[in-house]
């Protein structure tokens, strides 16, 4: 009893030391891995499937860690067991056991080529995993999409025949596992049954006793164990190596947009903004040519043009979201690419088309980048985003959890919640891309009242195709092929009969369509 107890007690401290060192490893490399993906650049998100992302964060994580957590353990354990065993059998008797080990390379050739196909075929699944989240994450974010087109059944087929596809890549993998330990096994039966025949022929002509014989036989027998443990083991190491392969190749990737070593900390600015002969392509495709603007601090810029002239684009550049492929975008005189990334966006506040919202509270997504602010200053941000009236309406009211990406919310109150957000942090330079583009005209004249009196303090560009939020502005930029074509106020403008009228006359048009 005794022996048993202090073999289990043992037993307990070994399993749970090595497993709990195998999850202090899996956080810190899921932390690693996350801290690494806020340092990537936009591009990097544009680039890879979400899902695939999400996939590489947990499930190929968890792969890892059942590498670290299972097949560390064992082998470890099972690599004691065998160094004892093989003391006591070369102990009793080395001729027989140096015949025995005759036989070792045949039991490891199986375990090293399985062990390769496993982890190729776990690399091909981790792929197809990362395939399904992405199926998983469209399907749920269009579901509305996905309902009013009645394409259930479509969707239904499209993730069967994915999951299928996965299903197939594992049994393959299950198979290789499957037959790695037998084959381990069958080796080690041959070899045993070679050294009984020469160990009894030994024992016949008395060069053998039949205890020592018995004694070397017990400890060839308990080898079976580690032998085959070993072989498992070196499955999950090869299957955790193809999770820790996908893993680094995120880890190893290095941000388009970098932050300079030398990088000094941007003053508090007044909000003069400079475009100096600015080029901008993505990938081979040049976006914006040439361009030159000079913003004073205080202006109102407005930026207007057809889809794709490169106004999003330019906005981009002031937060330094990418870099100019030639010239330099500064602010009160200084490059943008050499202040850092915190002390330049501190200093911006941004309300883009489709807000980002976050599933927290209605409070915590207003106070977003500075939660120290007062209660006050929040409530009073929202007053000023009309979003007050309405947020008081909602169960707990600035308490509320507003669901992922703000579903719980209409489109028109995403919006004046990310606006309540620009508003309240108060930063020299506002950015508006497309922000009134989710409200109704009653809405969008309150706010603009609100919105005026936030841009006469600041340096504003208005991205907007509603030429209506834009008519105010002290300067009207006009795009068109990712070129400045023409620029002045909405009057000058519409009195030369150019670019800009043109976008006028179809606003209005399109404005006459709706109202009737």
């Amino acid at each position: 009893m005794p022996l048993y107890a202090t073999k289990g007690f043992f037993e307990y401290g070994l399993n749970f030391f090595l497993g709990s060192i195998g999850q202090f490893i899996t956080n810190d490399i899921r932390n690693m891995l996350y801290r690494h993906l806020q340092t990537l650049s936009l591009s990097f998100f544009h680039k890879n499937q979400t899902g695939a992302v999400i996939a590489r964060v947990t499930n190929d994580v968890t792969v890892l860690s059942g590498a670290l957590n299972e097949g560390l353990i064992e082998i470890f354990k099972s690599i004691v067991s065998a160094i004892g065993l093989m003391t006591v059998l070369f102990k009793t008797e080395p001729k027989l056991t140096c015949v025995a080990f005759l036989i070792l390379p045949w039991m490891v050739l199986p375990i090293i080529r399985y062990g390769r196909k496993s982890r190729k075929f776990t690399t091909k699944s981790q792929e197809k995993v990362g395939m399904i989240s992405t199926f998983i994450h469209e399907a749920i974010s269009g579901s509305r999409i996905v309902k009013a087109f009645c394409m259930e059944e479509y969707e239904n087929r499209r993730f069967a025949q994915e999951n299928r596809r996965l299903m197939n890549l594992r049994l393959k993998r299950m198979r290789i596992r499957s037959i790695s330990g037998p084959l381990t096994e069958f080796i080690g039966g041959c070899a045993v049954a070679a050294i009984m025949m020469y160990g009894g022929y030994k024992v016949i002509n008395g060069a053998l006793t039949v205890g020592t014989f018995f004694s070397f036989t017990t400890a060839l027998l308990m080898m079976y164990g580690p032998a085959r443990n070993i072989s498992t083991a070196v499955q999950d190491i090869q299957e955790g190596l193809a999770g820790a392969k996908r893993v680094f190749e995120v880890l190893d990737t290095q941000p388009d947009i970098k932050q300079r070593e030398d990088a000094a900390d941007l003053p508090a600015v007044k909000g003069e903004v400079v475009f100096n002969n600015v080029s901008f392509s993505y990938g081979d495709e040049l976006v914006l040519h040439d361009i030159c603007l000079h913003v004073q601090p205080g202006e109102a810029v407005a930026l207007v043009g057809m889809t794709g002239c490169g106004k999003s684009t330019m906005v981009n550049l002031i937060s330094r979201f990418y870099d100019t492929t030639t010239g330099v975008v500064s602010i009160d005189g200084c490059d943008v690419r050499g202040v850092t990334f915190q002390s330049l966006r501190t200093q911006i506040s941004l309300v883009s088309q489709h807000p980002d919202l976050f599933n927290d509270t209605v409070y915590n997504n207003i106070a977003y980048g500075d939660p120290s602010l007062s209660r006050d200053d929040v409530i009073r941000a929202a007053q000023a985003a009309c979003a007050d009236e309405f947020i008081r309406e909602i169960p707990e009211g600035y308490e509320g959890i507003i669901g992922e990406r703000g579903q719980k919310l209409s489109g028109g109150q995403r919006q004046r919640i990310a606006i309540a957000r620009a508003i309240l942090k108060n930063a020299p330079i506002l950015i508006l891309d497309e922000a009134t583009s989710a409200l109704d005209s009653q809405i969008e004249e309150e706010i603009q009242h609100s919105l005026e009196k936030l841009i006469k303090t600041r340096t504003t560009f208005i991205v907007s195709h509603r030429l209506s939020t834009i008519r105010n502005a002290d300067r009207i930029i006009v795009l068109a092929s990712g070129r400045i074509v023409e620029e002045g106020s909405h009057d000058d403008l519409l009195q030369r009969g150019g670019e800009y009228t043109k976008l006028y006359s179809v606003y209005l048009q399109d404005n006459q369509k709706a109202s009737t």
